[in-house]
């Protein structure tokens, strides 16, 4: 009797760990990592903060953390955060490095192709800056190369026609640099280079807006920046090129 008590024990035993197992989070992980609509998720995303454009970049992810910068009137911070799915959306929580006078978090619920997504910031220091409220939208895939025009943003290295050795730079992720001298007077140009930050937006296709850091050469700290156009031919349909960009006073033309 005693025997067979304890084959029945066995048995009982046996089954239990057959039994299969609840979930557990790392099994609610792997699911997550596998949703084919975070291949989208690494992109660059831009919106209204404060009035003026903000690009946020995300270039790392690895199941679960994020990384990435942003851009915004010429100040670029890194970010790193976490991700994680409510329902059908996505959530990202991230955080400057928190060094600045106006770095702070940002919590963004993305759509779950990554196409738009709403947002709020708090500032670290909330005397500073105040909380804000955004929609971004996914900024789109790079259609140019070289020194196009074209395109939300793009990659173009423009030369200055006032001479002096200036220069402005844009990039994919929306920001922008001007390089300058300073004229002194008609054939003598300041020693030292002053350097700005921007970042830009598109108005529509002749007119970008560029809201720049703190400088002396500006006097408002977003100016309007008007295409360069060339028309080649007659007829209804001319050959249209862009080859520059206006801003004040400074034209910048596209290299040789």
């Amino acid at each position: 009797m005693k025997r067979l008590t304890g084959y029945l024990i066995i048995v009982l035993l046996l089954l239990h760990a057959c039994k299969p197992s609840a979930p557990t989070a790392t099994d609610a992980t792997v699911k997550t990592d596998n949703d084919t609509s975070l291949n989208r998720l690494v992109s660059t995303y831009t919106g209204d903060f404060g009035n003026s454009p903000i690009y946020i970049t995300l270039n790392f992810f690895n199941g679960k953390l994020v990384g990435g910068y942003n851009t915004h009137k010429g100040l670029r911070r890194n970010l790193q955060g976490e991700l994680k799915k409510d329902n059908d959306n996505w959530i990202v929580t991230l955080s400057e490095p928190g060094d600045h006078q106006f770095d702070g978090k940002f919590a963004i619920t993305f759509d779950h192709l990554f196409n738009n997504a709403k947002g709020t910031w708090t500032p670290v220091n909330d005397k500073s800056a105040k909380e804000k409220s955004f929609t971004l939208k996914r900024s789109g895939e790079p259609d140019n190369n070289g020194y196009s025009l074209s395109g939300n943003t793009f990659n173009a290295i423009l030369i200055g026609m006032q001479g002096g050795g200036s220069d402005l730079t844009f990039s994919q992720d929306g920001s922008c640099i001007l390089q300058y001298y300073e004229k002194i007077n008609d054939s003598t140009f300041a020693k030292q280079m002053i350097k700005v930050r921007g970042t830009y937006q598109k108005v529509n296709d002749s007119t970008f807006q560029i809201s720049w850091e703190q400088n002396t050469i500006f006097k408002e700290r977003t100016t309007p920046a008007f295409v360069l156009r060339n028309r080649n031919g007659e007829g209804d349909d001319p050959q249209v090129y862009d080859y520059g960009i206006r801003i004040d006073t400074l034209e910048f033309v596209q290299g040789p």
